[in-house]
């Protein structure tokens, strides 16, 4: 492509540059061909699996009350799967770029999008609810993975482009009017600014089950939604990366005795 009269224009070397590009400007990013097809399968069992377990833990009928019904929370301390999901190392080196090289994971939560059914996910939101403000850098951000196609068809997911910078939260008419619904095939990943407003579709499919794993990453001064280290109960910790990533390294402690301790530990 040609250009002229421009003096400073960016140069895009790699895919995962233009996917940057596209998640710093746009708000958000697909990114294909991530998990193979054989993956796919077993992780779509392994969720809807846990999500029976979570049922019985608590009730459809309480988690209908709190609108909970087809979400399943923190999979990964029900399935080593989804460890390695939010850990894949071909996809977290976009958060190394983007939130620096200290962050924990803040959730992980699998969506179930039924046929003819619609989702409370599908409210406009920001993954930081309640926040109306900008930073200079990203504080939190979502790999999103898709299980099954996302697509006008099965309800995939709208964003509003920009919306990452609006100081306000826009009117209603304004982001339906302006927003962009994704096109994702099952095993894509989207990319985005935890601050982007967005939305579920509406699945018009008569069979089509739509399921997603997101997983949001956020600078350490978030807190996690769930306590991982204690709900996890040490698993993992002796992992470097996995320590950090789940929180371990940034637990809340509860004197100055046990904070400096954990760091007299960490030396030996």
């Amino acid at each position: 492509m040609k250009s002229y009269g421009i003096l400073n224009l960016k140069n895009v070397e790699s895919s995962q540059d233009l996917h940057l590009e596209e998640f710093y400007n746009l708000g958000y990013t697909v990114i294909e061909n991530i998990i193979p097809e054989s993956e796919i399968l077993e992780l779509t069992l392994e969720l809807d699996k846990i999500y029976q377990i979570q049922i019985e833990e608590i009730g459809i009928e309480n988690l209908k009350k709190i609108n909970e019904e087809n979400l399943v929370r923190a999979p990964l301390a029900y399935s080593d799967l989804f460890i390695k999901l939010a850990s894949r190392r071909d996809l977290t080196h976009y958060i190394d770029k983007i939130l620096g090289k200290f962050y924990i994971l803040h959730l992980q939560n699998g969506v179930i999008n039924m046929p003819s059914k619609e989702h409370h996910q599908s409210s406009w939101h920001r993954d930081l609810p309640y926040q109306n403000w900008t930073s200079s850098e990203p504080l939190a951000c979502n790999i999103f993975y898709c299980l099954d196609d996302f697509n006008h068809e099965t309800g995939g997911t709208f964003f509003l482009p920009f919306s990452h910078r609006f100081e306000y939260a826009p009117s209603i008419e304004y982001m339906e009017n302006h927003s962009i619904q994704i096109n994702a095939k099952a095993g894509s990943a989207v990319l985005f600014n935890s601050m982007v407003f967005h939305k579920a579709g509406y699945n018009n499919s008569e069979k089509k089950i739509r399921r997603g794993i997101n997983n949001q990453y956020t600078k350490p001064i978030i807190s996690q939604q769930i306590n991982l280290p204690a709900f996890l109960q040490g698993k993992y910790s002796e992992d470097d990366y996995l320590s950090m990533l789940l929180g371990y390294d940034s637990v809340i402690t509860e004197s100055v005795k046990e904070y400096r301790q954990i760091r007299v530990d960490k030396r030996h």
